[in-house]
């Protein structure tokens, strides 16, 4: 268990044993490796781009990703704009008019067919990101509807970052809002994070409970901040960086987070010196 995470403050989740995780350096898409590092290079570029920031690794080096979306949740405490950021750069992969335009052609008069493209594309397109996934039939309002969902046996990026509060904040939120807003496609994200399976069901609108139980999950017992992220995000936790003093009772736990208390250097994408990077 990290330190600083006292059990009698933080709820924890185990999560799956480390032991057994995958070798996510050997599964590719069915596009293969090279295309996976393309894919890994565009959207780890249009995320830098929006955060304004970008990790020294190179373009193709998954750890780089990671190492951009920790930066981007300790910069901003307000969940709503890394959440905004991440549907942001979501947009920025597809021309300005496809998303829209799907929503009018495909999305809206033939909604389980988009949803079986879409999850079809998810599968083709994501597996760089989220590893191991297969294509599967889900259940909505008591009816199964084929091919409409998509399992991710085991995620990748969950798994890498170690942080609940990244997985809902940078992915399943903006993830979610930007198919039903852009691509006018209902998708319901569901990760397990004793697991760390994800189902995505393309179709299926997520209710607000959906989202409290992603945001309510215990922390993972292998978190890098110790659960102190999820705080940072719940407006609980002060900006550490500074010389303020510590107010007891206004942090429940025993110092600032990792990623508050090091010194984060990564490049700016637009050219020039690096910079420091902090909350």
């Amino acid at each position: 268990m990290p330190k600083n995470c006292n059990a009698a403050k933080f709820a924890i989740t185990e999560g799956p044993d480390g032991a057994t995780k995958p070798d996510y350096q050997n599964i590719h898409g069915p596009l293969g490796k090279t295309l996976d590092d393309l894919f890994l290079y565009v959207f780890r570029s249009q995320l830098a781009k929006h955060v304004g920031v970008d990790s020294k690794l190179p373009k193709t080096d998954y750890d780089g990703l990671v190492e951009l979306a920790a930066a981007l949740n300790a910069r901003y405490s307000d969940r709503e704009q890394i959440q905004n950021i991440a549907q942001q750069t979501l947009r920025s992969l597809f021309p300005s008019w496809l998303p829209g335009s799907f929503a009018i052609l495909f999305a809206r008069p033939f909604p389980e067919f988009s949803s079986r493209m879409n999850a079809w594309a998810t599968w083709v397109a994501g597996t760089w990101l989220m590893g191991e996934c297969e294509i599967n039939d889900i259940e909505i309002d008591g009816k199964t509807l084929k091919d409409q969902g998509l399992l991710v046996k085991r995620c990748r990026f969950l798994e890498e970052s170690g942080c609940a509060s990244v997985c809902v904040n940078s992915c399943k939120i903006p993830t979610q809002q930007f198919f039903i807003e852009d691509m006018g496609l209902p998708l319901t994200m569901t990760p397990d994070y004793e697991t760390h399976e994800c189902q995505f069901s393309f179709g299926r609108m997520p209710t607000e409970q959906d989202d409290l139980d992603a945001m309510g999950t215990p922390c993972l017992s292998r978190c890098p901040t110790a659960g102190s992220m999820r705080q940072w995000h719940n407006g609980r936790a002060t900006n550490m960086s500074s010389n303020a003093t510590e107010d007891s009772d206004v942090l429940e736990r025993e110092g600032p987070p990792e990623i508050f208390s090091q010194c984060v250097f990564m490049e700016n994408p637009q050219g020039g010196d690096h910079q420091q990077l902090k909350p």
